[in-house]
């Protein structure tokens, strides 16, 4: 309220969730800002037992570090939190301490920047009084192209808007409340993002993708609207043709083998019960089914010796605890 300070912290403990494409992203203006090349959307998602996250301390103590997933990281490192995070201190603010970074993943199997990036801003939000959204996304952006979607929550559309990405959450997670995701995992080494971001801008169908993921996002937008979610996992499961057959038009295949042999098979089910599915940048299929379905599909992960785990759309990132 007007009138009102907020008062000093020393630090902020936070929890995001990782991410799952619906429309998927190839393409970043560059190494530094990611800003997206066309527009894209996703959901967060975390187990059914909510330990699927990552939790982060952004903290102020006598001798500064930075320790991400167990691993010590050298301050002066080019791409290190603290050079984002410079953006928001004061010389003020440094007289409490040298700003410090623990951060760790928990279960994770796919999307851990995004929510590591989200942790990390929502943290600084929080320690530093930050009110312009927009801005706080697109400086984290620079760790996950992807980062506002972990922000957010739900399921979330991001758009180009006189240049500049914006994410804006069309659902929440009580939204998709009767269906489960469940991932199919696999073994196989994945490409990095930075391989399918600097290769599929090479298609001659390229500005192909970047009109087809507008109007995409338009229906998304739709069929958000009328709380369609078989529609949206539908539309999801065509943009994961669409997109894979793009990266292999430029060499860049991640869909093996195994995970086709299993799309095959998923494609035959669906002529007994709805499912859907889709494969972002890694080495997992995510099958979206109604929850009375579930075990069905749990059944078929045994019965091919695939490692599965249910999933469903998790929420924003959020402050656990101030100190």
């Amino acid at each position: 309220m007007p009138g009102i300070e907020r008062r000093q912290i020393n630090g902020s403990e936070t929890l995001a969730f990782p991410t799952i494409g619906i429309v998927l992203l190839g393409g970043i203006s560059d190494s530094a800002k990611r800003y997206p090349l066309h527009n894209s959307a996703g959901i967060a998602y975390t187990s059914e037992d909510q330990d699927i996250y990552t939790r982060t301390r952004l903290f102020y103590s006598n001798e500064q570090s930075i320790i991400i997933n167990g691993k010590r990281v050298d301050p002066d490192e080019p791409r290190t939190p603290l050079h984002i995070l410079s953006k928001y201190t004061s010389k003020e603010e440094g007289l409490n301490g040298k700003l410090s970074v623990f951060s760790e993943n928990k279960g994770i199997i796919s999307g851990s920047s995004d929510a590591g990036a989200a942790a990390l801003a929502r943290a600084a939000q929080e320690m530093f009084f930050i009110n312009d959204t927009r801005m706080l996304e697109n400086d984290f952006r620079s760790i996950s192209e992807s980062v506002g979607r972990s922000l957010l929550g739900g399921l979330t559309v991001t758009e180009l808007v006189d240049g500049v990405p914006l994410t804006t959450r069309l659902l929440g997670p009580e939204d998709f409340s009767n269906y489960v995701i469940v991932a199919f995992m696999f073994s196989a080494n994945r490409n990095p993002s930075d391989t399918i971001h600097k290769n599929v801008v090479k298609s001659p169908n390229y500005n192909k993708r970047v009109s087809s993921t507008a109007e995409k996002c338009l229906t998304l937008r739709k069929l958000a609207a009328k709380k369609d979610i078989e529609g949206i996992f539908e539309l999801a499961m065509g943009d994961t043709e669409e997109y894979h057959s793009l990266l292999e038009s430029v060499e860049v295949k991640v869909i093996t083998g195994q995970m086709r042999s299993l799309i095959q098979k998923l494609r035959e089910e669906r002529n007994d019960f709805w499912i859907s599915y889709i494969v972002t940048g890694g080495t997992n299929v995510f099958v979206a089914a109604k929850k009375e379905d579930a075990s069905k599909l749990q059944e078929i992960a045994k019965s091919l010796d695939i490692q599965s785990r249910r999933l469903k759309v998790a929420g924003a990132a959020r402050v656990c605890v101030d100190f």
